[in-house]
C-alpha cells in the first residue's frame, strides 16, 4: 500500500477528481515538492513531504495558495496486522474565506472530505488487492 500511496503520478487512481505531478524525477523524499490541481484547472498548487518512513507512514502539507483551503495537512500511517495492512489516514484542514469557509465547513465541507477520503480508501484498498 506504501508505495501506492507514494506514487505521486498515480494517485489520481485514488482522487480521480485531481491531477497530481512531480516536482523533480528523483526519489521521492522529506522535503520533495509535488503539485496538485482539480482536473480542469489551470493553476498547480505545491505540496512537501514532511515525513517519509518506508512501510509505514507518509505525510505531507499545503506550501502554496489553494482555491479553497487556507491549510491543508495530512498524515498516512500504515500498520501490518498479520497479513493484512491497516491503512490510517488524519487530514488537518481550515478552509479560506474566514468566517464563511467555517460555515461551508460546518454545513458539508467535513462531510465532503470524509467522504473523498473514505472513497480514496476504498480505491486504494481494491488496488492493493489485486497486486
Amino acid at each position: 500500500m506504501y508505495e501506492l500511496v507514494t506514487d505521486i503520478e498515480h494517485l489520481s487512481d485514488f482522487f480521480p477528481q485531481i491531477e497530481f505531478k512531480r516536482s523533480s524525477d528523483g526519489p521521492l523524499e522529506v522535503g520533495s515538492v509535488y503539485y496538485t490541481r482539480l482536473k480542469g484547472a489551470k493553476k498547480w498548487v505545491p505540496y512537501r513531504v514532511l515525513a517519509l518512513q518506508p512501510n509505514a507512514r507518509i505525510s505531507a502539507e499545503l506550501i502554496g495558495e489553494d482555491q479553497f483551503f487556507e491549510v491543508l495537512r495530512y498524515d498516512h500511517r500504515f500498520f501490518i496486522e498479520g497479513a493484512d495492512t491497516v491503512s490510517y489516514e488524519k487530514v488537518e484542514y481550515k478552509f479560506r474565506y474566514g468566517i464563511i469557509g467555517r460555515i461551508f465547513n460546518r454545513l458539508v465541507g467535513k462531510r465532503l472530505i470524509r467522504a473523498q477520503i473514505l472513497n480514496a480508501h476504498l480505491r486504494l484498498k481494491e488496488k492493493a488487492e489485486k497486486l
